[in-house]
């Protein structure tokens, strides 16, 4: 018995009984496939945002390949339009000439409040100006006085 007794007390002094342990050591494996549970499911939502990337990626590459061919397609566009519009130049002025609107001389429309004068206009020659004392010396030949 003193063998028997000796292992009690030595359990004892360490704090544990094997009971406890046993106990101890099925918590931990417990908590220990808990935490490889765990390690899988972070490994596997690893995997999944990694593929899901990869293919957003792919969707930008592809989104820029197409944004770089609808610029070079826009560019020859306008590039053509350009010239288009250059040889359409000559035909819109023959049009227009042949086609212009033509005023008589001395003819001018007054029926719109907009067309009508505001004042009469002082339309005299120029000696005439002159004797009138309309005309003064130039000093700044930019700025013009009137009276």
């Amino acid at each position: 018995m003193a063998l028997l007794q000796n292992v009690r007390t030595k359990a004892k002094h360490r704090g544990m009984t094997p009971w406890q342990l046993v106990q101890k050591i099925r918590v931990l494996d417990t908590a220990l496939d808990e935490a490889t549970c765990k390690l899988i499911a972070l490994a596997t939502e690893n995997d999944e945002l990694k593929a899901e990337r990869s293919r957003l990626e792919a969707d930008f590459d592809q989104a820029a390949i197409d944004l770089s061919t609808a610029l070079d397609d826009l560019r020859v566009a306008r590039e053509e339009a350009s010239d288009l519009r250059g040889q359409l130049a000559p035909y819109k002025a023959a049009d227009a000439n042949a086609n212009r609107i033509t005023v008589p001389p001395m003819v001018r429309d007054t029926c719109g409040p907009e067309e009508e004068a505001t004042a009469p206009i002082d339309v005299r020659p120029l000696w005439a100006a002159a004797a009138a004392g309309l005309l003064g010396p130039v000093l700044d030949p930019g700025h013009t006085t009137t009276r």
